[in-house]
C-alpha cells in the first residue's frame, strides 16, 4: 500500500503529465465557472488545480488572483479529504479563522468543492464555490456540483487528448520537410482525440454546442438547433435509443451514455459516443441536460475489426474454431428441440504438407486461401464452414437432409478442391479426404466432431480422396490404434524400447554377414512385443520418427561392440519410415550421429519400402537418398515383391539390395505361383546387380531352394529369431545340424 508522500508525489507526477499548468484561458472552462455560480447563486466560483506549493485557477469567477498559496487555500483540504467538502462559516472554523482569504480579499464564508480526478484517477484540485455570505451551500446542492465536477473531469481528458495530438503534430512536423503535409497530419491528430460538449435547455428544447462538437456534427458553428433538428442527425435505426434514453434521463433525472451513429449534412456516417446528465435548475436557471460527444469512429471500427478477429480465420476468411465450436453447440441445442438432424463433414487436404515444404509456407498459405474460397463458393445455402486447423476443414450441413444429400455436400468440396491451383504459372494439384458424422440424440459436440475425425483419420489411410462415413466398426481400430500408441509412447517415456537383431545369413555357409535391427518393447508387465504388434502406433507420422531416432541411436551405441564380438558381420540394417524419407534434415542427422560415433556410413544400411517411395514428393525422397548413398551407406529395398511398379523404383532410385519378401519364401515350396515370382524376382534384381535376401527363411527346403535359384543371402527364424545386443554377442553361427545356438557362458550371470 502506498504512503501519503507517495500517493502525493504520484498525483503531483498525474497533474503535470496532463500539461494543463498555466494554460491560456480556456472558454469550455470558463463557461462551467460561470454556469456553477448562476445554479449556486454565489459570487466566486474557481476550477482549482493543486500542485506542490499552490493552487493554480484553470477557470475563475468573482476572484482576480490567478493562483494563491497551497496554504491558504481551501480546495487542498478537500483533496485531502478525497470528497465533497463543506465550509458552512469559515470566520467560526478553526481552520480558517485566520486565513487571509477570509479575513481579506473575497472574504469567504460558505464554500463547497469537490475535488476533480484525471483519467487514471489521481486528484488534481477541485471545482468550488465560495461566497461572503455564510451557510450559503448545503449538502442538497451536492449531487449538481458533483455532476459539474465530472464535467470537468472529460473536458481536462479532451484537453489532454488535443495536447497529445498537438505534441504528435510538432515532432512529425520537426521531421518533415514540407510544412503542408506536417499540417494534415496535425489536423487529423487533432480530429481523432476531440471531444465536444453540448447542453439541452428543457423547457425550451434548445441544444447549444461547444466548436468541437459542431466539428463532430460537421453543422456550422454557432447555431442553437431544436432538439428535434438535432435527433434527425442520429442514423434511423439509432435515434429510437437515442430517444429512449433521454427519456430516461429525464424521467430518472439520472445520466446515461450510448453510442450511435450520427450522418452529416454531405451524408458521411460517424459512430459517437454521447454522454448526458440531468442537472437541476436554480430561481435563475431551467433545469437541463449536459454532456459531452466523441467521435469514436476509428475506435468502433477497430472494435468491430476485433470482434471479426475474434470469429474468423485471418488467412480464409471462414470461421475460426472457437466460433465453429459454439455454432455447433447451437445447433445441438437445436436438434434437441426440434429432432432435426445434421451432419458434420471434417475435410482434410492430401499432400498439402509436400507443398509446404517443397514450395514453402507462402505458396501454401495462398492454396489455402483459394481452396477456401472454392469451399465457401460450393457450400449450399445454411451451411456452415470453418477452418478447423491448419489444413483441416469443418462443415455444418443444414438440418433435416438426407445422409445421401450430406454425401452429395462432401463429394461437392472434394471435387472444388481437386482442381488444380495455378500458382506463379504452375499448376499444383490438391486431394482432399472426407470425414462424415451424424447427429443422434445425446450426442455432445465434442464427440460428433470425434467420429467425424474419426472417419477421416481411417479415410486417409486407406482410401483418401473419397468421403467416408463414421460407423461403430471403426471404434475397435481407433482403440487399437490407441493401445498401440499409448504403449509405444509409455515404452519411449520409460525406455523400455530396445533394438533386436535378427542375423544376414550367407545361405551356403550359414555366416552371418549382417544384421537387421527390429524394434522390440518391454511392456510394464513385462511382455515382449515386436513392431508388428504395435503396428498401428508405427504409423503414426509424428510417433514413428522419433521411433525411428531412438532406434539409430540404440544401433549406433550398440554397433561397436556387435562388430567387436561378430566380426564377420559387415553391416547393420535398419528401417527407415516414410517422415523419416520426407525430412529435409533427416541425411544431415544421420551423417552426423555416426561421425559422432566414429561408424562409417559403409556398416549401415537403410532399409525402406515400395509404398515410402510412392509419396507426391519423390524428388526429395530421391534426394535423401542419393545422399546418403554418396557418403558410403546402402539402400535396401524391403518387401520386395508386394508394392507397385518395383522395376521403375530399381530404374529410379539408388537401390543396392532388394529384400524378397517373406509370404513369397514361406510359400514358395507348396505354390508353384510363388516359386515363380520368387524365381523372377531373383532374376531381375541379379541381372541389375543388385543384391539379394530373402526374408523369413524358416525351413532347410526353403533355404536350398533359394540357393538353387541364385539367392545367397537370406534371414529368418531357420538361422536366428532377433537377439538383443547382450544375447547376440555370445550367438554361434555356422555350419551346423540343429541351426544357431549360444555359447554357454562362464558361471558368473550375463546381464542381458
Amino acid at each position: 500500500m502506498l504512503t501519503i508522500s507517495e500517493s502525493e508525489t504520484a498525483r503531483i507526477a498525474a497533474l503535470h503529465a496532463l500539461d494543463i499548468l498555466d494554460t491560456s484561458k480556456q472558454d469550455c472552462f470558463d463557461r462551467i465557472t460561470e454556469l456553477c455560480t448562476q445554479i449556486f447563486g454565489c459570487s466566486i466560483s474557481l476550477i482549482s488545480l493543486i500542485d506542490e506549493d499552490r493552487q493554480w485557477f484553470l477557470s475563475r469567477r468573482g476572484l482576480d488572483l490567478h493562483q494563491t498559496p497551497r496554504e491558504v487555500s481551501f480546495c487542498a483540504h478537500a483533496l485531502e479529504k478525497s470528497g465533497t467538502f463543506l465550509v458552512p462559516d469559515a470566520s467560526r472554523d478553526g481552520r480558517f479563522m485566520a486565513n487571509p482569504m477570509v479575513n481579506d480579499g473575497p472574504r469567504v464564508r460558505s464554500y463547497l468543492g469537490q475535488p476533480i480526478a484525471a483519467p487514471d484517477g489521481n486528484l488534481l484540485g477541485t471545482l468550488c464555490v465560495a461566497d461572503p455570505r455564510p451557510c450559503h451551500f448545503d449538502e442538497q446542492q451536492l449531487s449538481v456540483l458533483i455532476n459539474l465536477a465530472k464535467t470537468v473531469e472529460s473536458l481536462i481528458e479532451a484537453h489532454h487528448q488535443r495536447q497529445e495530438a498537438a505534441e504528435l503534430s510538432a515532432h512529425l512536423r520537426e521531421r518533415s520537410d514540407r510544412l503542408e503535409k506536417s499540417n494534415r497530419i496535425f489536423m487529423q491528430a487533432e480530429k481523432t482525440a476531440k471531444i465536444g460538449s453540448w447542453e439541452l435547455e428543457i423547457e425550451t428544447g434548445v441544444l447549444q454546442h461547444s466548436d468541437e462538437a459542431y466539428s463532430i456534427l460537421g453543422i456550422p458553428g454557432g447555431e442553437l438547433e431544436k432538439l428535434e433538428m438535432a435527433l434527425d442527425r442520429y442514423a434511423p435505426e439509432d435515434r429510437p435509443v437515442l430517444e429512449e434514453a433521454l427519456a430516461k434521463v429525464l424521467a430518472t433525472r439520472s445520466s446515461a451514455s450510448i453510442e450511435a451513429d450520427i450522418i452529416t449534412p454531405e451524408g458521411k456516417r460517424k459512430r459517437t459516443k454521447t454522454t448526458g446528465e440531468y442537472l437541476s435548475g436554480n430561481n435563475d436557471q431551467g433545469p437541463r441536460v449536459v454532456g459531452i460527444i466523441q467521435d469514436i469512429t476509428e475506435t468502433y471500427h477497430a472494435r468491430m475489426a476485433l470482434e471479426r478477429a475474434a470469429d474468423y480465420d485471418a488467412l480464409t476468411g471462414l470461421l475460426n474454431r472457437n466460433a465453429f465450436d459454439r455454432i455447433l453447440g447451437e445447433k445441438i441445442k437445436l436438434h434437441r428441440q426440434s429432432k432435426q438432424d445434421f451432419f458434420l463433414l471434417m475435410l482434410d487436404l492430401d499432400g498439402f504438407k509436400d507443398i509446404n515444404d517443397c514450395f514453402g509456407h507462402l505458396v501454401g498459405d495462398a492454396i489455402l486461401e483459394e481452396i477456401s474460397a472454392r469451399v465457401s463458393k460450393a457450400l449450399p445455402p445454411g451451411t456452415v464452414a470453418a477452418r478447423w486447423g491448419g489444413d483441416e476443414f469443418a462443415v455444418i450441413t443444414p438440418g433435416n437432409i438426407s445422409l445421401e444429400e450430406a454425401k452429395e455436400i462432401g463429394l461437392t468440396l472434394i471435387a472444388a478442391v481437386a482442381d488444380q491451383v495455378e500458382i506463379s504459372g504452375r499448376q499444383v494439384g490438391v486431394n482432399a479426404t472426407c470425414g462424415l458424422a451424424q447427429s443422434g440424440e445425446g450426442l455432445s459436440g465434442r464427440e460428433l466432431v470425434r467420429r467425424a475425425d474419426l472417419a477421416l483419420y481411417h479415410g486417409k489411410s486407406r482410401e483418401p480422396g473419397r468421403i467416408h462415413e463414421y460407423d461403430e466398426k471403426l471404434e475397435h481400430a481407433n482403440r487399437s490404434r490407441q493401445k498401440a500408441v499409448s504403449e509405444v509412447r509409455s515404452a519411449l517415456d520409460d525406455d523400455r524400447l530396445y533394438a533386436g537383431y535378427q542375423p544376414i545369413v550367407d545361405l551356403t555357409t550359414e555366416g552371418m554377414v549382417g544384421l537387421e535391427a527390429l524394434m522390440r518393447l518391454n511392456t510394464r508387465s513385462g511382455e515382449k512385443l515386436t513392431a508388428g504388434e504395435v503396428l498401428p502406433a508405427l504409423l503414426d507420422p509424428v510417433l514413428s520418427r522419433e521411433i525411428s531416432e531412438r532406434m539409430f541411436e540404440l544401433i549406433c551405441r550398440d554397433l561397436p561392440e556387435i562388430r567387436a564380438a561378430q566380426t564377420e558381420a559387415r553391416f547393420i540394417s535398419f528401417n527407415a519410415t516414410e517422415a523419416d524419407l520426407l525430412s529435409r534434415e533427416f541425411s544431415d542427422r544421420i551423417l552426423g550421429l555416426l561421425r559422432s560415433r566414429g561408424i562409417h556410413p559403409k556398416n549401415v544400411t537403410l532399409e525402406i519400402t515400395e509404398t515410402m517411395l510412392l509419396v507426391n514428393d519423390e524428388t526429395a525422397v530421391r534426394e535423401v537418398l542419393s545422399k546418403l548413398r554418396r557418403a558410403g551407406m546402402q539402400i535396401a529395398l524391403d518387401d520386395f515383391g508386394t508394392g507397385f511398379s518395383s522395376l521403375s523404383h530399381l530404374r529410379d532410385f539408388p537401390i543396392d539390395k532388394v529384400k524378397i519378401d517373406c509370404s513369397f519364401v514361406q510359400k514358395m515350396c507348396s505354390e508353384h505361383q510363388s516359386r515363380l515370382i520368387v524365381q523372377a524376382l531373383i532374376g531381375m534384381a541379379k541381372n541389375l546387380d543388385i543384391e539379394v535376401i530373402a526374408e523369413g527363411v524358416e525351413t532347410e527346403e526353403q533355404r536350398d531352394l533359394l540357393i538353387q535359384m541364385g539367392c545367397y543371402y537370406g534371414q529368418g527364424f531357420l538361422f536366428s529369431p532377433a537377439e538383443t545386443a547382450c544375447r547376440l554377442k555370445l550367438l554361434k553361427l555356422g555350419a551346423r545340424n540343429n541351426g544357431a545356438c549360444l555359447a554357454t557362458p562362464a558361471p558368473a550371470k550375463v546381464a542381458c
